[in-house]
């Protein structure tokens, strides 16, 4: 059967399309941008640069991420596989129907921390002899990709509520690290997006959703009593499935991180950089206060990039109480990631950044400011799901 990933570029797709392949589907995909670090173990055949209707050729289905209906409803590719009737479903619907399918699914939801505790389980259930095959949405270092293609009954997914992508699967075991509202953009209020939660956990036969940070009575490697509380998740799904107890803490103490999660890219002039993915106003303040944690005698910076229009209105006032509650020494925010939205006026950074009293400084005039101003043992934080980590890597390289 042959599929065709629309927008194979993005975490998520690129993993299914790899899984995909593994499992005996023929697979070819497109994105304005395909070639990245998501994507590196296909073949140039199968990515096309672009969207074009003689991509879909001799298909059988179209596999889209679900932004594309939203952003692009006119997308040649969508239209054509309309006009020819191939079966068209999101990649998440795909891996639902197809990839999962007669696995035992462990899937991680939450607002915060779903990529972390995701890669925490696929670690304990390797750690356990249990190899499993995983989707995830960030590259796992010691796998040097989003993926990985195991050979027992288990498969961990990393569950998206964006457009009810959770709703795809069916679960054996579903662990729900928080819920706090989040994507205005889809849904219209914190109802909306509790009762897609709902529906989630509905369709599981096991929910875990209560941390019990007293099970981490051991140091971690990784900083945050958010961390804790997700590895307690993480304890409570080795116990569920009789790993042994000390194979756990041993798997969770040894847990070092995975890309775009707190991480430590480099050096530059004796100032050290990290890349984080965060860009909820939660996220900022526990990331930003185990930074503190971590470096307590260090001036921190933080430079922000607000993600989507949406988001930024919607949030505006707790981004604003934030960046003046968090407990660090400067604080720069840049332009917003404008993702799957287009600009309509809603809100601008500089008006972030006045109201919250802190400075707005363009992405193209960044690295001079930050060149001039850093100094030795500084600790920087580039902050965002968008263009921040190839800005901070491009800053250290």
């Amino acid at each position: 059967m042959r599929v065709h990933f629309l927008g194979i570029g993005g975490s998520g797709a690129s993993a299914a399309a790899a899984i995909a392949e593994t499992q005996g589907f023929e697979v070819t995909g497109c994105d304005l941008e395909p070639n990245n670090e998501f994507t590196t173990q296909f073949k140039p055949s199968q990515l096309f640069k672009g969207h074009a209707p003689k991509h879909i050729k001799n298909i059988d289905i179209l596999a889209v991420t679900p932004a594309i209906y939203s952003l692009d409803p006119d997308n040649p590719e969508l239209v054509a596989a309309k006009k020819h009737r191939i079966p068209i479903m999101t990649w998440q619907e795909f891996l639902g129907k197809y990839l999962t399918k007669d696995k035992f699914v462990i899937a991680v939801a939450g607002t915060h921390g779903k990529t972390t505790t995701t890669t925490m389980i696929a670690s304990m259930l390797e750690d356990g002899g249990l190899d499993p095959t995983v989707v995830i949405g960030a590259i796992v270092p010691k796998w040097r990709a989003n993926y990985k293609v195991g050979k027992s009954k288990y498969f961990v997914v990393e569950a998206d509520e964006y457009n009810d992508n959770f709703l795809s699967l069916h679960t054996d075991i579903s662990v729900v690290t928080n819920i706090e509202y989040d994507h205005p953009e889809y849904f219209k209020d914190f109802k909306a997006y509790q009762e897609s939660f709902d529906k989630f956990k509905s369709k599981s036969k096991k929910i875990i959703d209560q941390p019990n940070p007293k099970l981490i009575n051991f140091a971690l490697a990784i900083p945050g009593e958010f961390n804790i509380l997700n590895a307690s998740l993480v304890y409570q799904v080795g116990l569920l499935l009789k790993i042994n107890p000390e194979k756990i803490k041993e798997s969770l103490s040894n847990y070092t991180g995975i890309s775009r999660r707190f991480e430590y890219l480099g050096d530059f002039k004796g100032a050290k950089i990290y890349t984080d993915f965060g860009h909820h106003p939660t996220e900022i303040k526990t990331t930003m206060e185990a930074a503190r944690e971590k470096f307590p005698k260090s001036r921190i910076w933080l430079i922000f990039e607000p993600h989507m229009f949406t988001r930024t209105k919607a949030f505006f006032n707790d981004f604003v109480k934030i960046f003046r509650e968090i407990p660090i020494d400067k604080i720069i925010i840049t332009d917003i990631y404008q993702s799957r939205e287009a600009d309509k006026g809603l809100v601008t950074s500089k008006q972030l950044a006045n109201a919250a009293g802190k400075p707005y400084i363009a992405k193209d005039k960044l690295n001079n400011y930050l060149e001039k101003s850093l100094k030795e043992n500084d600790i920087v934080f580039f902050m965002g799901a968008g263009d921040m980590d190839k800005i901070a890597k491009k800053f250290i390289s």
